[in-house]
């Protein structure tokens, strides 16, 4: 982030969070001459390339423990399906946890690590969270939110953050006495 090169020696852990804007499926849409010019194409076309390369750059890490964080897009084919698909409501508090009780298909791919264990809450009618499109068609949590739209949906949701934080870093030191699933049975 300075602009110099640091030496860290062998990371213990790597979460990744490489940015999306040309891997995803939004992105796809792109590129179609249906509706981007071919000169706007061959550009975003070799974005997409560089996105894959770093991407790929977290997968070959020489690291015992990886997670990558993307939304679905060109690399659960490109590279090959994740290992855990999550929503942020299932780490939200409870139903009335506004900021993460929403739906937002997010991929994990992990190395070393298990998979996140969720809630058991029920999935979001996010048409009846936020309210519905003229057209009829439920709205989207992004759409209710303001400001900076990319920005908004690239966030990472609270509840996701710290599930990772404290499950994971409870397996890599040895608190969790057997390995995490995603739902635990009771």
């Amino acid at each position: 982030m300075d602009g110099v090169k640091h030496s860290v020696g062998k990371w213990d852990c790597i979460i990744a969070f490489p940015p999306c804007t040309y891997l995803t499926m939004v992105a796809t849409r792109h590129h179609s001459l249906k509706f981007t010019p071919l000169e706007k194409i061959n550009r975003r076309t070799m974005n997409r390339i560089d996105g894959m390369e770093f991407f790929m750059k977290f997968v070959n890490a020489d690291c015992k423990h990886i997670a990558i964080e993307n939304p679905v897009g060109i690399m659960n084919t490109a590279y090959r399906s994740p290992d855990q698909v999550i929503n942020p409501y299932q780490f939200a508090e409870s139903v009335t946890d506004t900021e993460n009780y929403v739906t937002k298909a997010t991929c994990l791919w992990l190395k070393g690590l298990p998979a996140l264990r969720g809630n058991n809450l029920p999935t979001p009618d996010n048409g009846a969270l936020f309210g519905y499109h003229p057209t009829g068609k439920a709205k989207t949590w992004e759409e209710t939110r303001t400001g900076n739209r990319s920005k908004e949906r690239s966030k990472t949701f609270p509840g996701i953050a710290h599930a990772m934080a404290a499950q994971w870093s409870d397996y890599l030191t040895g608190k969790s006495e057997r390995q995490l699933t995603l739902f635990e049975e009771e």
